[in-house]
């Protein structure tokens, strides 16, 4: 059984022992694109063709979560950064940072969008648009994802430009973190009006963010997002790359459940992430991109052994990877 049920049990605070597996994570591949004829870069710009691409992984693999969008850059698109708008292969991303021209970090304006404008303006509306054509399909699980504080500054005036002024600027730093929470709050509620689940994505990575600075930036402004998918929603995070040491701090912003990559010490992971769902086990590129669908089957198999609720892979599904690979992921507890 792969079920919508199955997902909304572990949710409702009923784990049991069948570790379903699902993407929550990015989920668009080339070989979906050619089976339905919702291409990107389109399919991450009209609604119509996000929501048919989001639905292969079910109509294709059989899995029973659908996801929507394929990116990170709805939120620095309706913000006025420049975006680039990708290819068949390749997602989206930030091309111009508007807020940081030529290394300089502004202040917040005062004619910044308003959270009712944001959300209503271009690309989220497609992103919720497309949410609402996904909802009819009852029988499945629908994942919208939604940048957090330091994901959404990262985009509006870049990482590096970011870590530096955390640094040297940490006022104004917190500044820009305070002034976009309103915004994504808003869109994480609104979305949740659709969705299942809104997985909130942070940059909380210790390889970016040093961990003496976690509470005043995720620990002061992610709850506020995780609120606001509350409103209708199950609410999971997501954070790609090193995290071991603030694994547990990252389980107790007050979500249901928690993505992290835990590839480089998976059993240390497991210990500190505790009782909070855990989603994952299944590396994206090193195994359902570079290798067979046995190694796929195998790796789904020992992340549920470990003790994940439910077993996807720990990043966005690389664009490139093989239908057979997916295919084993859904089905990894049948063979």
């Amino acid at each position: 059984m792969n079920s919508k049920d199955e997902i909304v049990r572990i949710f409702d605070g009923d784990k049991g022992d069948s570790h379903p597996p699902a993407i929550f994570t990015q989920t668009g591949t080339v070989g979906q694109m050619d089976a339905c004829g919702a291409y990107w870069p389109d399919a991450n710009f009209d609604a119509g063709k996000m929501a048919e691409l989001a639905l292969q992984t079910n109509r294709m693999f059989g899995f029973a979560t659908v996801r929507v969008p394929f990116c990170i850059t709805v939120d620095a698109d309706a913000f006025g950064c420049g975006i680039y708008p990708g290819s068949k292969d390749a997602q989206p991303s930030v091309e111009t940072f508007r807020y940081c021209p030529e290394g300089e970090v502004l202040d917040v304006p005062e004619d910044l969008l308003t959270p009712e404008e944001f959300v209503t303006s271009k690309r989220p509306s497609i992103v919720k648009d497309a949410a609402d054509m996904l909802a009819k399909n009852e029988d499945l699980f629908l994942v919208a994802a939604v940048n957090g504080p330091m994901a959404c500054v990262n985009n509006l005036l870049g990482m590096e430009n970011t870590m530096m002024a955390l640094m040297m600027e940490p006022e104004k730093m917190y500044s820009w973190l305070k002034a976009v929470t309103p915004h994504l709050t808003e869109f994480s509620r609104v979305l949740s009006e659709s969705a299942d689940c809104i997985m909130i994505i942070e940059e909380a990575s210790s390889e970016f963010t040093p961990p003496e600075y976690f509470d005043d930036v995720f620990g002061a402004y992610t709850p506020k997002v995780i609120e606001g998918a509350h409103k209708g929603a199950f609410c999971t995070t997501h954070t790609c790359g090193e995290t071991l040491d603030i694994a547990d701090r990252l389980c107790s912003l007050g979500q249901d459940g928690v993505s992290l990559q835990t590839d480089s010490d998976p059993e240390a992971y497991m210990q500190a992430m505790g009782e909070i769902i855990k989603l994952g086990g299944v590396e994206p590129v090193a195994t359902l991109l570079m290798k067979g669908p046995n190694d796929v089957l195998a790796q789904a198999r020992q992340a549920a052994e470990r003790g994940f609720d439910i077993v996807t892979p720990e990043c966005g599904v690389p664009p490139q990877t093989p239908n057979e690979n997916l295919m084993a992921l859904a089905h990894y507890r049948e063979n």
